[in-house]
C-alpha cells in the first residue's frame, strides 16, 4: 500500500527538462496575509526544482470577499518571461469555502480567518499544477528540444 501512495505526488514522472524551468521562476505577491501564505507555499512546491538564474517572474493579485459563513478567493496571476519581454501565461482561479453558521462573533473571525488560510494554500496548489501543465507541454511552453 505505502508503494503505491509513494508515487502519487512524484515530480519524478515528468519530463525534467520540460519543468526545469521551474527553478527559474520567482514569485512576486501582495503583502496581505493571504498573500504571504500563498508565497510560502509556492515557493516550497519551486524550490523542489533546481534553483537556476531567474528567467521568470510570477506576479499574483489575490482579492477576498467574506459574507457571514463563507470565504470567496480569487488570484490573478502572471507568469513574465523576461528573456522574450513576454507575458507567456496569464489566467484567473477562483475558490471558496463555507464555515457554517457560528454563534459568537469572535468565533465567526476565526472561522472566516481559518478558511482563509486554507484558501491560499490550495490556490498556491493550483497555481502551482498549472505552472507545471504549461511547462510540461513543450510545444505551448516553447520549452521543446531538438532531438
Amino acid at each position: 500500500m505505502a508503494a503505491m501512495l509513494a508515487g502519487c505526488s512524484s515530480i519524478e514522472r515528468l519530463d525534467s527538462g520540460n519543468v526545469s524551468a521551474l527553478g527559474q521562476i520567482s514569485v512576486s505577491t501582495g503583502s496581505s496575509r493571504s498573500d504571504q501564505i500563498f508565497r510560502h507555499n509556492i515557493n516550497r512546491y519551486l524550490d523542489r526544482h533546481v534553483v537556476q538564474d531567474i528567467r521568470y517572474t510570477l506576479t499574483t493579485r489575490i482579492s477576498e470577499s467574506q459574507s457571514d459563513s463563507a470565504v470567496s478567493m480569487n488570484i490573478a496571476f502572471e507568469l513574465y518571461d523576461q528573456t522574450s519581454g513576454e507575458i507567456v501565461l496569464s489566467d484567473s482561479i477562483s475558490l471558496s469555502a463555507t464555515f457554517g453558521a457560528v454563534s459568537s462573533l469572535y468565533g465567526q473571525d476565526k472561522a472566516a480567518t481559518f478558511s482563509s488560510e486554507r484558501l491560499a494554500m490550495q490556490l498556491s496548489d493550483k497555481v502551482y499544477l498549472r505552472l507545471l501543465a504549461y511547462f510540461n507541454n513543450p510545444e505551448i511552453s516553447g520549452t521543446a528540444t531538438a532531438e
